[in-house]
């Protein structure tokens, strides 16, 4: 009779002995290749909680978390799944027991694992693309998940053999037929042969393409624009991502409630295969109008947002999207009541920070492809800071491109009136410097892969961005044909940003969090004007370096009229200790989490200025708590180094409390800082 089994039949004669213990603590000896983290979550047994959530369990079920108990009967099946787990990754031979230590009250539960040797992968076979095309064979070759060499992990196999049926099924071959999936081992000791052997079958093309509007369709749509964003067309190699690909294509237009795409039965045929498709679609309501109330972090500082929005998804039919709104952001609300923001005296009120803007944009989704959209825009736009505003005309023509499946690319040509006006001048005629009347031509190419698990809360994978920005060059070579002496800008301004996330999986709900940003813009060939101020890099918010105010951070003589040039880098550990925690009044605990952060940075006036010693540093805390449309941000800021002081820069130069923390900065915000 094994332990565990004594141990079993011990609690039954005795209950009151054993029954009441609580799992105090449960660890793993010998455990070298594998996280203590990834064998806790093979098992059923697990720690029992702090006591205030056990006692605010006991008051509400739905409150906090109970109390984990010892079980001998699960810590067998804990024993079965561990083997199970280690066999699975390739681990044989392990050998794995286990130890408890009894106290009055509570068992602490200790794995003793021998691992033993490692199973490896000596080859790996693919039969059956002999008569397949080069393109499906270089596939297979190139984009393998195992080779010889690395270790014999059951799952890797499996998503090896998944991505082969999905090969297959992505150059026509629906019914490929799988005759073995077996990993043979050697005589050499914990060597294997992987082997796939498959049966193609027949090759299957696209047949003809039905397009149907199901019943509780609103609105009439053209079957023609369905089949154009379609990925793929009668008589291609049936394909089943090009598939799931042509139901996201028709999602995304934003005229449908919902698409689905079904093939029926082929027809018999000696030769290739067609087979019919049925593209069903519901389409909602074409046109309308909707108000908007709401909050965003623009300018990085949290902004009441207000608007009327009219929008048409068929305008003039082939899915073209119009949109007509008015929006209006206020900052300062605490300070400014709304018989002064609608006064002629807003433009002169320093304590008014707002922006009210109008937009009409139409998107023609089908640009000579349909992973290529084109944008036209015209807006009108009123940015009111504490020292100055601005009205701008904007007019907008944008072309987005879908380069890759992680892969996007935006070219945009924005032409821009803009006046800006000193609030404490008032002055009618152009200003010299930044507040000078400007016309400006703008090119803007940004290059965006993004690998993100999550849009909202990702834990693993990256996003990168460039963008380069041209500014002149146009307004420079029409400028005597149009006979204008309005000035321009003429500069090139730089930014690259890189997001990275890891979950190192222990402790656990643990998320590594980074951002670079980096940022510059250089004038050229004798520019009549500077970079337009609302063009320019601001140092400190919500989303920069949160010791400082929004802009209000800059090694600039004025921060608040911003720099050419920006460094920002930031690190977060984003913690979830609550995840067990269940509901609390009307607050759901596990929705909260809590995050420590670090950042760094500054606001220079041109690239060459950048020093070490002007780097501002800041760190602090922060909760979070998720909703619908993304977690609700509240940020707690410090200032460790601040090169604007005269003195006592750094943290350690400071007394704590009554300085370094009284001088901290609150920040709210919508979504994580990045």
């Amino acid at each position: 009779m094994t332990f565990l089994r004594v141990c079993a039949l011990f609690l039954v004669l005795s209950p009151p002995v054993l029954a009441q213990r609580e799992i105090g603590s449960i660890g793993f000896d010998g455990a070298l290749t594998f996280s203590k983290e990834e064998l806790r979550a093979v098992i059923q047994s697990q720690e029992t909680p702090w006591a205030l959530w056990k006692w605010l369990n006991s008051i509400n079920a739905e409150i906090g978390s109970p109390p984990q108990y010892f079980d001998p009967l699960v810590l067998e099946a804990d024993l079965w799944s561990l083997r199970r787990f280690y066999d699975d990754q390739g681990f044989h031979r392990v050998s794995i027991d286990t130890s408890l230590t009894f106290t009055d009250d509570r068992v602490a539960v200790l794995f003793r694992v021998v691992e033993g040797p490692r199973a490896i992968i000596d080859s790996v076979h693919v039969t059956g693309t002999s008569d397949a095309s080069p393109a499906l064979r270089e596939e297979v070759r190139s984009g393998a998940l195992i080779a010889p060499g690395q270790p014999l992990v059951l799952s890797k196999v499996e998503a090896e053999f998944r991505r082969l049926i999905g090969l297959y099924s992505d150059y026509g071959y629906v019914n490929v037929n799988a005759v073995a999936k077996e990993a043979v081992e050697l005589p050499a000791l914990n060597r294997f042969v992987v082997r796939f052997d498959f049966e193609p079958g027949p090759q299957y093309l696209f047949g003809p393409v039905e397009v149907v509007a199901d019943t509780n369709s609103l609105e009439p749509v053209d079957p023609a624009v369905v089949r154009r964003h379609l990925d793929f067309q009668e008589g291609d190699l049936y394909s089943e991502s090009r598939k799931i690909e042509s139901e996201r294509l028709l999602n995304r237009l934003g005229i449908f409630d919902a698409s689905r795409i079904e093939n029926a039965a082929p027809a018999e045929s000696t030769g290739r295969v067609a087979i019919p498709t049925r593209v069903t679609v519901r389409t909602r309501s074409f046109q309308e109008l909707a108000p908007e109330i709401g909050i965003n972090d623009e300018d990085n500082v949290l902004n009441l947002l207000a608007g009327l929005g009219y929008q048409h998804r068929n305008f003039l039919g082939d899915a073209r999207n119009l949109t007509t709104a008015f929006r209006l952001s206020l900052r300062s609300f605490s300070r400014v009541s709304l018989q002064k923001l609608f006064s002629a005296d807003a433009t002169r009120d320093r304590n008014l920070v707002a922006k009210a803007e109008v937009t009409t944009q139409l998107i023609q989704p089908y640009f000579f492809s349909n992973k290529v959209s084109l944008t036209a825009s015209l807006s009108g736009i009123w940015d009111k800071q504490k020292e100055y505003y601005v009205p701008v005309l904007r007019t907008k023509m944008g072309v987005t491109a879908q380069t890759a499946t992680y892969t996007r690319l935006f070219a945009d040509w924005n032409l821009e009136w803009s006046d800006p006006r000193s609030v404490v001048t008032q002055q009618d005629t152009s200003l010299p410097d930044l507040y000078e009347r400007q016309f400006n031509s703008i090119l803007t190419l940004t290059l965006q892969s993004d690998r993100r698990n999550d849009l909202f809360a990702p834990t693993a994978g990256s996003f990168q961005s460039i963008t380069l920005e041209e500014a002149g060059q146009l307004p420079r070579l029409f400028r005597g044909l149009l006979d204008t002496q309005v000035p321009f800008s003429q500069y090139v301004r730089l930014i690259l940003v890189g997001q990275y996330y890891l979950d190192p999986g222990e402790p656990r709900g643990t998320v590594w969090a980074a951002r670079v940003r980096v940022g510059a813009a250089e004038l050229y060939g004798r520019s009549p004007a500077d970079v337009p101020i609302y063009r320019k890099f601001f140092g400190g918010g919500s989303n920069s370096i949160r010791g400082w105010k929004a802009r209000e951070l800059g090694a600039v003589l004025d921060p608040a009229k911003g720099g050419n040039a920006l460094v920002e880098a930031s690190i977060e550990a984003r913690l979830r200790p609550l995840d067990d925690a269940g509901e609390f009044l009307f607050l759901d605990l596990r929705k909260m989490s809590f995050v420590l952060f670090g950042d760094a940075g500054n606001v220079w006036t041109r690239g060459r200025s950048v020093r070490g010693s002007e780097v501002a540093m800041a760190a602090g805390f922060g909760i979070r708590y998720d909703t619908v449309a993304g977690p609700i941000r509240l940020d707690f800021g410090m200032k460790v180094y601040d090169p604007q002081a005269a003195q006592n820069r750094w943290i350690s130069d400071k007394r704590f409390f009554p300085e370094t923390f009284a001088g901290g900065i609150i920040h709210l915000g919508i979504g994580q800082a990045f």
